[in-house]
């Protein structure tokens, strides 16, 4: 049995949540170029295509500030101003993901390095949408969340929070990452728990956790009287959430 582990980081969004823990991998798919640059520019066509068709089908079910990340991001896919220095680059002889990497992280500096908090927080978004395209042209396809679980890494991008099935509850705990960041916003509009800037989580054998948000807390392999104590709270933060949430209810309605 493995001895708790607690670690500290910020608060990013409300909540408790026990569960499975679920690490995500930040190794990437190798892709191995064929050496002609037209396979190339082809590939690196079809991977656009294919990010910007998944992107849309996202943006379908998605509202409002989830909903404008995902049309900004295949708004830049759509930009000839952006895939044409790629696509130069192929020409040369660059093999597609290395033009495509290339040529989007200098536009991210160029966002982080911005004055305008708006920009800066896009820089997320780029990322996001340059691992899409590099995933499509490696052959690996989308990344999958377990769901119900507390997903544990460096960073979980937009578009992979909007992919993941939350339904059976979850929550999130990083290794780096800002409480202002996109994905922390998503969270607190999901009532997703979410802690940031933990430092680095070693898996180590780790097979479940328990996340209070609020207190900006994770709690690796608690043990049987941790769980008792972490469930209760729970119970407690859902039972006052609910009396709030229906007390509003009434306040807000109109006398006859």
């Amino acid at each position: 049995m493995r001895h708790p582990v607690e670690l500290k980081g910020k608060p990013a969004s409300d909540g408790i949540f026990a569960g499975p823990v679920f690490f995500l991998s930040s190794a990437e798919a190798e892709r191995r170029a064929s050496g002609d640059p037209e396979v190339e520019r082809q590939a690196f066509d079809e991977a656009i295509a294919m990010a910007v068709a998944g992107l849309a089908a996202l943006t379908e079910t998605a509202e409002g500030e989830a909903a404008e990340m995902l049309s900004f991001q295949v708004a830049l896919l759509e930009d000839d101003a952006l895939l044409e220095p790629a696509r130069a680059l192929i020409a040369q002889g660059k093999p597609a993901d290395l033009a495509w990497r290339r040529t989007v992280d200098a536009e991210i500096v160029g966002y982080e390095m911005s004055d305008d908090d708006y920009f800066r927080a896009r820089a997320a978004d780029l990322k996001d949408m340059r691992d899409r395209v590099l995933r499509q042209l490696s052959g690996a396809g989308a990344r999958q969340a377990q769901a119900g679980a507390i997903l544990i890494g460096d960073d979980v991008p937009p578009s992979l929070f909007l992919e993941a099935d939350w339904s059976k509850g979850g929550a999130i705990a990083l290794t780096q990452g800002s409480p202002s960041s996109h994905v922390a916003i998503l969270a607190r509009s999901r009532g997703i728990p979410m802690v940031v800037g933990l430092g680095n989580v070693a898996p180590n054998g780790h097979a479940e956790a328990v996340i209070d948000g609020a207190r900006g807390l994770l709690v690796l392999s608690p043990d049987e009287a941790a769980k008792r104590d972490w469930s209760q709270k729970a119970e407690e933060l859902a039972e006052r959430t609910d009396f709030f949430r229906d007390g509003r209810r009434h306040d807000t309605k109109t006398p006859h």
